[in-house]
């Protein structure tokens, strides 16, 4: 019984903290909409502006009015996939898919991409991925947008000249190997070991909650039986996530 206590105990916990994760990462994605939905919402008053004040300066153009239709079309359906971006992200399905890993990494990357290069940040990218993998796609969504934050915090916080993160996709014969790389200087030797603890954070208060790498690693191992792994590149850190595959 005692036994029994405890691990219900341990799961609660659990639980507790990932539902912190989730709450402080959809106010991180509330944000994002708002960072990404500004900059069309501008092109859109800019079209209907010069609109109205060519037909206030009887300077009406049929052409040039279906020309600027299209653009705020355009930036309308821009928005419209943004709202399902994320819609899919807190989708709440846990049955497991089979998925091709490059189109999880690119939707992770159509939520957060634009964002992050507003701010200054080269985003590169290469996959070699030739079969599907039964996984959560969510699962590892979240676990990807978590390090691709973080990734983002740390340059951001660091004031790193020429910001880049990059992101690698692999496949071997029994596993899938996807590695997300910074060029922020790497996670001190001295605390290599605590970064996966909960509530222990390499950023700022005002950036970390301290429970990002843990929940990516508990997401991991427990939902997707992989790993997560971190380890210094010459010019950053590295995260490695390993999924075997099903046979």
């Amino acid at each position: 019984n005692r036994i029994k206590d405890e691990i219900e105990k341990n799961r609660e916990k659990d639980l507790v903290l990932f539902k912190q994760q989730r709450f402080a990462q959809m106010g991180e994605m509330i944000s994002m909409i708002a960072h990404q939905w500004r900059q069309p919402l501008s092109n859109i008053s800019t079209i209907s502006g010069k609109l109205r004040l060519f037909l206030d300066l009887g300077k009406f153009d049929e052409k040039n009015f279906y020309i600027s239709l299209e653009k705020i079309e355009e930036q309308t359906q821009y928005l419209s996939k943004t709202i399902d971006d994320f819609r899919h992200f807190f989708n709440p399905n846990k049955q497991k898919e089979m998925v091709c890993l490059r189109e999880i990494i690119q939707k992770s990357l159509d939520i957060i991409e634009k964002a992050i290069t507003n701010q200054g940040i080269k985003v590169v990218k290469e996959f070699a991925f030739k079969t599907k993998a039964e996984i959560y796609p969510n699962e590892l969504t979240h676990v990807l947008l978590s390090l691709i934050s973080n990734a983002r915090d740390i340059l951001l916080e660091k004031g790193i000249e020429q910001p880049c993160i990059e992101i690698y996709g692999e496949e071997f014969e029994d596993e899938y190997i996807i590695e997300i790389k910074d060029n922020g200087g790497g996670v001190p030797a001295d605390i290599q070991d605590s970064i996966f603890l909960p509530y222990f954070s390499t950023k700022s208060k005002k950036h970390g909650t301290g429970l990002g790498l843990y929940m990516a690693k508990m997401i991991i191992e427990q939902n997707l039986g992989g790993k997560i792994s971190q380890y210094n590149s010459e010019n950053g850190a590295v995260f490695k996530i390993v999924l075997q595959k099903e046979h």
